[in-house]
Formats: structure tokens, sequence, C-alpha cells
């Protein structure tokens, strides 16, 4: 009867940690920043962790990341993402760039300061990588 107890308690911790194992893939992520009179760059977040830049951007002082903090990454994207939309920010001057994610399919651009769920997003993803000031 003990054995038994016990097969089944392994067999359930089996299928738990399976279950934790397969739930959403890690996402590409690609941040940066396009347009006005700065050189643009972008920043992308592979699903293995790889972490790349091109353009203009002063320092990524990451070249990767962990499987867990891509995984809190693009849950964090999945999340956000859908919610934001592009703007474009009164009073902002045209040699300032636009700001970028693109992930899921979809780029979303701010263009000055307004939106701050989007600027907490973007920070977010530019900490992780470790990119430097702007």
């Amino acid at each position: 009867m003990l054995a038994a107890a016990a097969t089944a308690a392994a067999a359930l911790a089996a299928c738990g940690s399976s279950a934790a194992s397969t739930g959403p893939k890690p996402i590409r992520i690609v941040f940066g920043l396009g347009g006005g009179n700065i050189v643009p760059f972008q920043v992308t977040i592979e699903p293995t962790g790889r972490v790349r830049a091109s353009g203009g951007v002063l320092d990524v002082r990451r070249k990767r990341l962990s499987q867990a903090k891509v995984a809190s990454l693009s849950s964090l994207v999945r999340h956000e993402l859908p919610a934001l939309k592009s703007r474009q920010c009164a009073g902002t001057l045209p040699d300032v760039g636009s700001d970028f994610v693109r992930a899921l399919g979809r780029t979303v651009r701010v263009h000055g300061s307004c939106e701050p769920r989007f600027h907490r997003l973007w920070n977010t993803l530019a900490r992780a990588a470790g990119v430097g000031p702007r």
C-alpha cells in the first residue's frame, strides 16, 4: 500500500514538472530608437537569451540573458504590448527619435514621453539588456 502511494506521488510530481516546463515559449523582442537626428539603434533579445545590438547604441553590457529572464520579459511583453498604441506626443520636436518595441508581429512606436506605460516596458527591456544611457 505504501509503495503504491509513493509511486502515485512520484507520477504526479513528474506530471507537474512536465506541465511547468511547457509554458508559453520565449519570444523574440526587438526595441530601440529610430528617426530624428540621432543614429538609430536596435537591440534584439532572442528566445535563446542572446542579446544583439546594432546601430548607434552606446553600450550593451549583456550578451546573454538567463532563460528565466527571457521568460519573464516574454511574459511582460505578451501582457503589455497588445494594450499599447503608437503615439505622436504633442510638443515633441521632430528631431527627437521615436522609441519602439517590436514583438508578436507588431511594432509600437512612441515619439515623445506621453505614454508612461510604454516607457516602463521600454526601460525594463533596456535595463535587462544592459543598455547604457543615450
